[in-house]
């Protein structure tokens, strides 16, 4: 087919789905299952008369399945994933995904296999196929009807690592159909290829990832299109490198890449860029999902379908069975085994019924080679199944969430209602006294049309409790504070990571009573999902003299990170205060004082932080609060500057000029500081017994090759029987000393302070630590390898000797 008529139909086809959006509307159906059914009759139109509309070679394939539209789509849901809810959910995911997916293979294999007598290893490899879910339809619904958030990651989440397992498992099964069935037998050689395919894919995406964000960030001035076009490549260069050169997974290479981007560019970028980056897939995912679904029901043959009734009644019984045991035994024993949250039935059915089937199950069928036998069977079975399931599924959702009542508002959404609506009603009323100060509405008119319009938009008055009016009043300041987090990081104070962990805190203060926030005040705000990880990065960074200049950097991001999100937690608390003032007139209770008192110490704290840090880190403080605001008063003006441009108050020849100033502007900034540092290395060598008095040229040479390195309160510095090359001097602050007394036992045996030698084990060979040391404050430590150490001694006697004569009863201050 000529490339212009292909442009054409891509057209055509894109102009037909822009009409069905708006039909959409107006019908009970969801979009996605409104494009298929179209598809499908526009195939159907032209298999019974001799109209054509599309032409007939205009069709679906793997490979443009598999390396145009699923890259994209894997990337797309992935970026919009919340990682810290898919982290907490992962187990449960994982096995609905594997064993779950393995379980639904097997059933359908066994029940083709036994009652339409197709060849085992066929019958399995179809079971592969059909096995994929891709909910896509599902998800839209969810976000349209607003559900659980945990309920959509579940959903979203089981399907991306569904998708990886299906492809890994198809292959092996395709393999043994082409070179014969002895290679499904050999079980360690299966689990090897799969287990290197996972993990092989996720490493390769996790490379990419980490290069294309370093590449955003460092070449990125303000050029939004170029940060957009930079995850484009990242998504489709990362699923093309593990596919085609590696033979890896993948979509785990396009998961860990869109994570990494999310993570570590995002993070790092503007509130404006990471709009544009976020718009941008939007638009892709619109434009995809909108071909791809149109294309799924013009490669549908609904005649086929009649044929083979019986063994797609058997596959979609087999299917559901096999979703029952996942989704109603698996879960449960997972969540109960590992201690997690509990996933509600209501969730658990949404989740049996909306396993509809999709592209990836068509794409692998497609790549079935022509030479397998019964090749067509296996394809118009995965063409009805996909049918079959987006049928069934997509218009019969939204009558079970109302079923099950999980479109119904809670009683803190049904006060966030009224609250809007109060908003609404107020923002009416003074339009309207606006339009009439000016004389423009008559007041005869103006009480006209403000009781017609309270009619339609006022709120219900109903009356509340005490406990229901603190509780919105609360909703209130948690919504003021989320206004203002969302300010701060469209002007550039907050970067998206900072902004997504206070969205988190946030959305969990949402779901706590006042009393529980009365309870848990104290600690909330040290909430961090990543904790755990994070600690065990900066655990190996601390041991080793090749990862010195990883930690400095780490550490200096967390530093950063850490003045933004107190910064902000300032301002958010402040704002939340005013709101809560503005209701005290109208309400007493000394639950309101509580709440006030709340959002008080919880300023007061962050407050603290920042002066605790300010002045123990001075230098780096001062350096980064220096260029921080600065940046945010550029970042504003240009967000202002662009605004007026693109309402025509200021000419393109004016803006490009104001923008050019504006980017030079933030080039010039000054770079932080390589480590958080202090002076006199060598004066602070020559206050430890073991170099005290040594010559000053002796101990500058110490010093040249000695880092400052700072660690924040609860970060651990090495553990007991840990190796490591470093010994310590700690210069600022307060360290705890751990040592084990049994298992998961510990004991704190000291705690040391600033001067105190730290790690003087590590100067013996082959010996490791005899206790855990772990920051209690704000802390720095001058750092030291052994290896300069034993080199200097070899050629100082004195130093050698004291190096011989160290012991534990010698210094005392040591560990």
């Amino acid at each position: 087919m000529p490339l212009s008529e292909t442009l054409f139909i891509i057209l055509l086809l894109l102009t037909l789905a822009l009409l069905l959006s708006g039909l959409c509307r107006h019908l009970p159906l969801p979009y996605t299952i409104l494009l298929v059914v179209t598809g499908v009759s526009i195939n159907l139109l032209a298999t019974v008369t001799p109209f054509a509309l599309i032409p007939s070679g205009f069709h679906l394939s793997d490979e443009l399945v598999l390396f145009i539209f699923h890259p994209a789509l894997i990337f797309v849901s992935a970026l919009s994933l919340d990682a810290r809810t898919l982290i907490k959910d992962l187990l449960p995911i994982l096995v609905m995904a594997i064993p779950g997916m393995l379980i639904s293979a097997l059933l359908v294999a066994v029940g083709l296999n036994t009652f339409f007598y197709l060849n085992f290893i066929l019958a399995f490899l179809f079971g592969a196929i059909i096995s994929a879910t891709d909910p896509v339809a599902v998800i839209a619904l969810f976000k349209e009807l607003g559900v659980s958030k945990r309920l959509t990651v579940l959903v979203e989440g089981e399907s991306l690592f569904n998708d990886a397992t299906a492809i890994v498992l198809f292959n092996i099964v395709l393999g043994a159909v082409i070179h014969g069935e002895s290679a499904l037998m050999d079980a360690p050689t299966m689990i090897y290829y799969f287990t290197e395919h996972f993990l092989l894919g996720a490493l390769i995406g996790t490379v990419i990832g980490l290069l294309i964000s370093e590449m955003m960030v460092r070449m990125y001035h303000g050029q939004q299109s170029f940060v957009v076009v930079a995850s484009i490549v990242a998504a489709y260069l990362s699923f093309i490198v593990a596919e085609h050169n590696f033979h890896a997974s993948g979509i785990m290479s396009v998961l860990a890449t869109a994570l990494c981007i999310k993570g570590i560019a995002m993070s790092r970028l503007s509130g404006e860029s990471t709009h544009h980056i976020e718009a941008g897939w939007d638009i892709i995912s619109l434009v995809l999902n909108s071909l791809l679904f149109l294309l799924i029901g013009l490669t549908v043959d609904i005649f086929a379908f009649a044929i083979h009734w019986q063994q797609l009644t058997w596959v979609l019984l087999a299917i559901f069975a096999a979703r029952m045991i996942s989704v109603y035994g698996l879960i449960p024993m997972t969540t109960s085994l590992f201690s997690l949250p509990a996933i509600s039935l209501n969730s658990r059915h949404m989740m049996w019924w909306g396993c509809s089937k999709g592209t990836i199950a068509i794409a692998m069928a497609l790549a079935i080679p022509d030479t397998v036998v019964d090749r067509g069977l296996l394809l118009e079975l995965t063409l009805g199944m996909v049918l079959i399931s987006l049928v069934m599924s997509g218009p019969t959702l939204k009558p079970l969430m109302r079923a099950l009542k999980i479109d119904r508002l809670n009683d803190d959404e049904w006060l966030e209602l009224q609250e809007g609506m109060e908003q609404i009603s107020t923002s009416v009323n003074d339009c309207l006294h606006s339009f009439s100060r000016l004389h423009l509405l008559e007041s005869d008119m103006q009480d006209s049309v403000l009781q017609s319009l309270n009619r339609k938009i006022a709120p219900r008055h109903a009356t509340l409790t005490e406990a229901q009016q603190l509780r919105q009043i609360h909703l209130h300041a948690l919504n003021v504070e989320e206004r203002e987090l969302q300010r701060l990081h469209e002007i550039g104070l907050v970067n998206y990571y900072t902004y997504l962990n206070f969205k988190d805190i946030l959305r969990k203060d949402k779901a706590k009573s006042i009393d529980e926030m009365i309870r848990f005040n104290k600690n909330q705000d040290n909430v961090n999902p990543f904790l755990r990880f994070e600690m065990s990065i900066i655990k190996f960074l601390s041991e080793y003299e090749w990862t010195l200049n990883w930690l400095i950097r780490y550490q200096k991001i967390r530093f950063a990170n850490l003045i933004r999100h107190d910064l902000a937690g300032v301002l958010m608390a402040h704002e939340a205060l005013l709101a809560l003032k503005q209701v005290e007139p109208h309400f007493h209770s000394d639950k309101l004082n509580i709440i006030r008192k709340i959002y008080r110490q919880r300023l007061e704290r962050r407050q603290g932080r920042l002066k605790k840090l300010g002045k123990q880190f001075h230098d780096f403080y001062y350096q980064f609060e220096y260029r921080l605001f600065q940046e945010v008063a550029l970042r504003y003006s240009l967000k202002l500057i662009t605004e007026d441009f693109e309402h025509g108050k200021v000419s393109e020849k004016i803006y490009r000029r104001l923008e050019k100033r504006l980017d030079e502007a933030l080039k010039q900034l000054p770079d932080l500081a390589p480590e958080l540092s202090l002076s006199k290395r060598d004066d602070w060598l020559d206050s430890v017994p073991i170099f005290n008095g040594l010559p000053r040229d002796v101990l500058k040479k110490l010093a040249k090759n000695a880092h400052y390195v700072s660690f924040l309160p609860n970060d651990t510095i090495f553990n007991e029987n840990d190796r490591g090359d470093s010994i310590y001097i700690l210069v600022n602050g307060v360290v705890n000393v751990f040592q084990n007394t049994g298992p998961n036992q510990r004991v704190h045996i000291a705690e040391l302070r600033k001067g105190s030698f730290i790690g003087r084990h590590a100067l013996y060979d082959h010996a490791v630590r005899t206790a855990t040391v772990r920051a209690k404050t704000y802390v720095t430590l001058l750092r030291l390898t052994t290896q300069d150490i034993k080199t200097l001694s070899k050629a100082l006697p004195e130093l050698n000797q004291r190096l011989q004569e160290t012991d534990i009863n010698r210094y005392p201050n040591n560990t």
